[in-house]
C-alpha cells in the first residue's frame, strides 16, 4: 500500500472477505492472521490516527506456556497458567473462553513472531501480578513487550500513527526498572530518552502499535482513516457488511466472510459510561475515538451485553494547559505516581484507604459506601505528599527541581493542607502520624503497601530501603492533589471461545466478532497486565480462522 501523503478514500460501495473495526491490537492482529488466510481483508478506523487505545497502554502481552520462555530454560505449563488465570477471575472467569484462550494464545503468539514478524520477547525479571500469592503463578516469562519501534520507518505514513504522551513510552520495561524505576526519573539515561525522541523511537504500546502498523503496510492490507462505522448490514439472519461515512458521504462495505468489531470500550461514550458507572465519571486517559461503537452498532441487532466491576481503577488529574490532539491530558496516577514513596491516598475524612500501590486494591475499596451517611466514602480522594516526594519525583511533566506550580495545592502545616483541601484535619494529621511510623519501619500494618512483587516493579523506587514503595512525609510543605475516578470500560459485547458475538437470546449472531476491550472479560474481574492485548491477539486470530472456514 503506497502513500501520496494523503490517506486514502473510499470512493464507492466495496465488498471484501473480512472486515476490521478499530486499528489497535485487536483490529490489526485480526486482518494480519485473516489474510494468511487468504482472506481479502479492510482495516476501519474512525479516527485520524492509526493505533486507537493500545498506544497508551503497557504494550505487555501475557500469555503462559510460550515458546519464548521455554527457550530461556523457563519452566511452564498451561495447567499453571490455567490455574493462575482462574484466581484472577474470582469466580467471574468466562470458562470457555478461557480455555480456548489458554490453549491458543501460545500458537496465536508464535504465528506474530514468526510468520507476521513481530519481535516480541520476555520482559526479564517482571513478574506475574500475584506472584506467590496464587497457584500459577511465575517470576517471569509470561510478560512480553516488543522491541523498541523506530516510527520514522514508516515514511510518508509516520504522521498517521497515534503517538503516546508519556515519556515512559520511550524506554523499556527493563530499561526503566535497571535506572531505578518509574519513580527515579532523575536516574533515567537521559541522553539515550533524548536520542529516541529525537529520532522518535517508541516502547511500550505506543511502541506495539508501530510494528502493528509496519505489519499491516507491507503486506498492503487496506485502512481507511476518518471512517466512521454507522450500522451494521444484516440479512438473512447473518451480518453481511456495514454501513460507513467519511465526511458527508455513506458507503456499503461488503463481507464475504465477516465483521470484527474491535473499537476498544465504551469509556468516551458519556451516555453509555454514566449508565453502567458507579461514580458517572466519564474521563479518560484514553483517545475521544474509544466510544463504545461496538455495543451500539451490535446493541441495535440485539448483540448480548456484560456488564461487570473493574477493579483495576485508574485516578485522574489535569495539569492545567495540557493537551493531547486537540483534548485535556488526563493523567492517572494507579499504578504509578500513589506508588512512590512519600505519599498516601485519602479521603474526605482524611483516612487512608487502600495499599496505594494496588490499582485493583484501590478500585475495589472506592466502592464502599456508608449507608448512615448516604455517599461512598472514598470518593473525592487526593494524593498528598511532601516536598521529598517532588524533589525525588516530580508530578506528571513537572521534573524534580523545577518550581512548584501556582495550581498545586500546599502548606506548611498538615492541617492548613487539610483545609486547602476541604479534608478533615485532626484525621489527616493522625493518619500521616501513623503512616510515618509504618514507612520508617518499611512495613505497612494496615494495608501491605510494598508486598506486591509487581507493584515493587511497577510503581516503586528500587533505590529506596527498606521498601520500595513506602516513605514517610515529613518534609513540608505539604502537597494535595485532588482525584477522579476514570470512566469505566465495564460495558462489553459477550462473545464466545470463536469471539463471535453472542445475541441476547444466547445464540450466536452469524458473521460478526468482536475482541479486545469490545468484548467481555474472558478472565473475569481481577487484573493482569497483559491480558487484555493478550485477549485481542487470540481472539482476533481465532476470529479470522473462524471467519475463513465458514
Amino acid at each position: 500500500m503506497t502513500s501520496a501523503g494523503l490517506t486514502p478514500k473510499i470512493e464507492s460501495n466495496m465488498e471484501v472477505d473480512f472486515i476490521a473495526v478499530g486499528s489497535g491490537m485487536g483490529a490489526s492482529c485480526a486482518v494480519l492472521a485473516a489474510q494468511a488466510q487468504g482472506l481479502e481483508t479492510v482495516i476501519l478506523e474512525k479516527s485520524e490516527v492509526f493505533g486507537g487505545g493500545t498506544t497508551y497502554s503497557y504494550g505487555i502481552v501475557w500469555v503462559g506456556d510460550n515458546h519464548l520462555e521455554r527457550a530461556l530454560g523457563i519452566k511452564d505449563s498451561q495447567e499453571a497458567a490455567y490455574a493462575y488465570l482462574h484466581h484472577l477471575a474470582a469466580g467471574h472467569e468466562m470458562e470457555s473462553n478461557l480455555r480456548a484462550y489458554i490453549k491458543t494464545s501460545p500458537e496465536a503468539l508464535k504465528f506474530f513472531c514468526d510468520d507476521v514478524g513481530i519481535p516480541f520477547y520476555v520482559v526479564p525479571g517482571f513478574p506475574d501480578y500475584f506472584q506467590g500469592m496464587a497457584n500459577g503463578s511465575l517470576g517471569e516469562g509470561r510478560n512480553l513487550q516488543v522491541r523498541p519501534f523506530e516510527s520514522k520507518s514508516l515514511g510518508e505514513w509516520h504522521q498517521h500513527l497515534r503517538a503516546a504522551p508519556a515519556v515512559t513510552h520511550r524506554a523499556t520495561l527493563e530499561e526503566v526498572a535497571g535506572w531505578g524505576g518509574r519513580a527515579q526519573p532523575q536516574n533515567w539515561d537521559r541522553h539515550l530518552i533524548r536520542k529516541r525522541m529525537e529520532h522518535d523511537v517508541r516502547t511500550f504500546g505506543a511502541g506495539l502499535v508501530g510494528h502493528l502498523m509496519t505489519a499491516v503496510l507491507r503486506r498492503n492490507i487496506p485502512f481507511y482513516f476518518d471512517t466512521d462505522v454507522r450500522s451494521l448490514i444484516v440479512a438473512d439472519g447473518r451480518v453481511q457488511g456495514v454501513i460507513a461515512k467519511q465526511g458527508n458521504h455513506e458507503f456499503r462495505i461488503m463481507a464475504r466472510k465477516g465483521v470484527l468489531l474491535a473499537t476498544g470500550s465504551n469509556v468516551r461514550n458519556e451516555a453509555l459510561t454514566e449508565r453502567s458507572s458507579e461514580f458517572h465519571a466519564t474521563n479518560s486517559l484514553l483517545p475521544h475515538s474509544v466510544d463504545g461503537d461496538a455495543i451500539v452498532l451490535a446493541g441495535e441487532i440485539g448483540g448480548a451485553v456484560s456488564i461487570k466491576p473493574q477493579f483495576q481503577q485508574d485516578l485522574l488529574y489535569v495539569i492545567p494547559g495540557e493537551e493531547h490532539y486537540g483534548t485535556p491530558l488526563y493523567r492517572g496516577v494507579t499504578n504509578n505516581e500513589s506508588g512512590f514513596p512519600h505519599c498516601i491516598l485519602v479521603n474526605l475524612d482524611g483516612n487512608r484507604f487502600s495499599d496505594e500501590s494496588i490499582g485493583q486494591q484501590v478500585g475495589a475499596t472506592l466502592r464502599n459506601f456508608d449507608v448512615r451517611r448516604h455517599r461512598y466514602v472514598n470518593v473525592p480522594c487526593f494524593l498528598v505528599f511532601d516536598q521529598a516526594y517532588l524533589d525525588k519525583y516530580g508530578l506528571g511533566s513537572i521534573q524534580p527541581g523545577e518550581d512548584v506550580p501556582d495550581w498545586l495545592i500546599r502548606s506548611e502545616t498538615i492541617k492548613g493542607l487539610a483545609q486547602g483541601l476541604g479534608v478533615d484535619g485532626e484525621g489527616l494529621t493522625k493518619t500521616i502520624q501513623r503512616f510515618n511510623k509504618f514507612a520508617e519501619a518499611g512495613k505497612d500494618k494496615d494495608f501491605g503497601r510494598g508486598e506486591f512483587p509487581f507493584a515493587n516493579s511497577v510503581s516503586g523506587d528500587l533505590s529506596h530501603k527498606p521498601n520500595p514503595n513506602l516513605g514517610p512525609l515529613d518534609r513540608p510543605p505539604y502537597y494535595g492533589l485532588p482525584l477522579e475516578p476514570a470512566a469505566a470500560g465495564s460495558t462489553r459485547l459477550v462473545t464466545n471461545e470463536l469471539a463471535q458475538v453472542m445475541h441476547l437470546r444466547g445464540h450466536v449472531i452469524p458473521g460478526l466478532y468482536a475482541c479486545g476491550s469490545a468484548s467481555a472479560h474472558y478472565y473475569g474481574i481481577g487484573y493482569q497486565a497483559g491480558c487484555e492485548l493478550g485477549g485481542a491477539m487470540t481472539f482476533g486470530y481465532l476470529a479470522a480462522r473462524h471467519a475463513a472456514s465458514g
